[in-house]
């Protein structure tokens, strides 16, 4: 009998252990930050805030079909492209946790349970998903990688970060998992209803899932050529038909009869959804050409021409999106966009001004995608891995490398990648570590112990080195008032309702918190609104003057020494005057706000 019986059971129930630890840690950290969510919302991200406001809106009686948000750019307001099905998540939350707190308190539950629960069952389907098709131990690293790992742990998952990423995200994990799914007697059928249905529900909320799909269908489409096997044809198939179904179910279901025929490119409609037929046609050629001819490059080749056919008859109703989802602003604008909107940015412009954070992101990446590929390559001929785990360890480094590109165009991408990202770092230090024991050769305990703390400790490495890196990139920006606080924002609420024109970064927050209206929110579909908040903050004094004179505003908020580009709007946040601007004193000292003299 061992002497450490405890190590024992450990070792035997690893599994259970590493999924519990992961689920407490993940209830700690919630709670943790849920307790000063409300003082602290407002900095989680724009886009979080004005998630909360649109379901704010429509349980206050918006319609349905009415995503637009009215307090921005008063009395039009502006429409977004986002999904109720999202609001209709987070309303479940909100209305029975109203029927016992504040309605106040009820929404700042919501904003934290539900990335909460997000998470939690993102590290339940990674777990048993890499358990079934890895094994393990495998699945232990995966789960360790989801819960250590920011961009999966923390970014889009953490209290009060509320926007669509984070289902996404999920649903790209039941996607990748549907395609590397061990075969059993249903398996087409299940794995193919479920993989469809979670891409239907991916594009639905967002579209920026649609390379991933893409990607996983192409994979999808040429195993079933290849290996001419009939489970892989009618996954393919089920795959494809689930996701018109589901595609065009959820169409229907978010969007009003009136412009339900709209050509729009940032969301599910007309367009996403005739690329999703087209797709779907090809499926259903190459298996009925597979029950006539054997050769592979016949099945592509039918394949590829219904595309390319299908392309050619829908061009006229595609072509304007070619561009992406800032074809219809102008260049200028689509530039500041690219420079100003971190998510937005391109990798290399973002990894220039956010060094430290751009690492953190891109290590484990890069790490996994490199180890595993040539684990996959030493596993060719050593065959440890097993026959199913090799070709599905080979599919997600393709469904990874797939994601690379759009991450460079633009950083908020990489929830592509790191969507397989977790099952390939259980598989790739799983074998490093059993290769150490087998062998106990230094080489390999070290070359183990680096891609260990590259994928799991890639925070604490890059902690360590950023003072070097803040030397390298150090900003010039001065110290600024805490202007997006709760209580400081509270403080505007002493001034009659108004119309404010404000810095992009603060117009959902302005929203939330206080009883104004604002001009300026960091969304596509008003190019005013995008160009009020970033435009003008960059002239000198009489550009300035004469912009803000022609808008609707009332009054124009500043932020004390927040690092506007003006040098001249720098100097009034300093304390400076103007003859056109009276101060309207409020009793937080760090939100300067002006009366427009008309």
């Amino acid at each position: 009998m061992s002497r450490y019986p405890f190590l024992n059971i450990l070792k035997k129930n690893a599994f259970s252990a590493v999924l519990i630890f992961a689920v407490l840690i993940t209830v700690f950290k919630a709670i943790v930050a849920g307790l000063g969510i409300h003082e602290n919302f407002a900095g989680r991200g724009t886009d979080s805030v004005m998630r909360l406001l649109t379901v704010r809106d429509w349980l206050a009686g918006q319609g349905w079909y009415d995503v637009a948000q009215y307090r921005l750019m008063p009395p039009e307001g502006v429409s977004l492209h986002w999904s109720r099905y999202i609001d209709a998540g987070m309303a479940s939350i909100i209305i029975p946790a109203s029927l016992f707190l504040p309605m106040a308190q009820a929404e700042m539950l919501a904003v934290t349970v539900w990335p909460t629960a997000l998470l939690i069952i993102s590290i339940f389907v990674i777990g048993f998903g890499t358990r079934r098709v890895f094994g393990a131990w495998a699945a232990c690293f995966a789960v360790m990688c989801t819960v250590c790992w920011p961009v999966l742990s923390s970014t889009h998952v953490s209290a009060g970060d509320v926007d669509h990423h984070n289902v996404q995200m999920l649903m790209m994990t039941l996607m990748a998992f549907a395609v590397v799914w061990p075969s059993w007697p249903s398996w087409p059928y299940v794995a193919g209803i479920v993989g469809g249905l979670a891409a239907a529900v991916s594009l639905a909320v967002g579209l920026e899932s649609l390379v991933f799909i893409v990607g996983l269908g192409a994979v999808a489409f040429v195993r079933a050529a290849v290996e001419n096997a009939r489970p892989q044809r009618q996954f393919l198939v089920i795959f494809c038909v689930s996701l018109t179904i589901g595609s065009v179910v959820l169409w229907l279901g978010q969007t009003g009869p009136a412009i339900r025929m709209d050509l729009m490119c940032d969301q599910l409609a007309p367009p996403t959804l005739m690329l999703v037929g087209i797709a779907c046609i090809a499926c259903v050629a190459l298996v009925l050409i597979a029950q006539y001819e054997r050769g592979i490059f016949v099945h592509v080749g039918t394949g590829l021409l219904v595309v390319l056919l299908g392309l050619f008859l829908v061009w006229p109703f595609l072509s304007h999106c070619m561009a992406g989802p800032y074809a219809q602003i102008p260049d200028d604008l689509r530039d500041l966009i690219g420079r100003q909107i971190n998510e937005a940015k391109p990798a290399w412009v973002y990894f220039k001004a956010n060094t430290a954070s751009a690492l953190v992101f891109a290590l484990p990446i890069f790490t996994v995608l490199i180890a595993g590929s040539i684990l996959w390559f030493v596993e060719r001929k050593r065959g440890d891995l097993g026959r199913h785990a090799h070709a599905a360890l080979g599919t997600l480094i393709i469904i990874g490398l797939a994601g690379l590109p759009i991450m460079f165009i633009q950083i908020r991408a990489v929830i592509i990648p790191a969507s397989v990202v977790p099952m390939i770092a259980g598989v790739v230090i799983a074998n490093l570590m059993r290769n150490y024991l087998r062998t106990r050769s230094l080489s390999d305990g070290l070359v183990g112990l680096l891609v260990t703390t590259a994928v799991l400790g890639s925070t604490v490495l890059v902690k360590t080195v950023e003072p070097l890196l803040e030397v390298r990139s150090q900003s010039k920006e001065r110290p600024r008032g805490d202007c997006r606080s709760y209580s400081s924002l509270n403080t505007l609420n002493e001034v009659a309702p108004a119309i404010i024109l404000n810095h992009v970064n603060f117009g959902p927050a302005l929203i939330w918190a206080t009883h104004h209206s604002v001009l300026s929110a960091p969304y596509h579909r008003s190019t005013e609104a995008f160009m009020n908040g970033i435009v003008p903050f960059q002239f000198d004094q009489d550009a300035f003057k004469s912009y803000v004179m022609e808008t609707k505003a009332t009054h124009l908020l500043l932020c004390r020494g927040f690092n506007y580009q003006s040098e001249y709007v720098r100097g009034l946040s300093t304390g400076e005057e103007a003859d056109w601007l009276r101060r309207v004193p409020v009793s937080h000292e760090d939100q300067l706000l002006f009366e427009i003299l008309r």
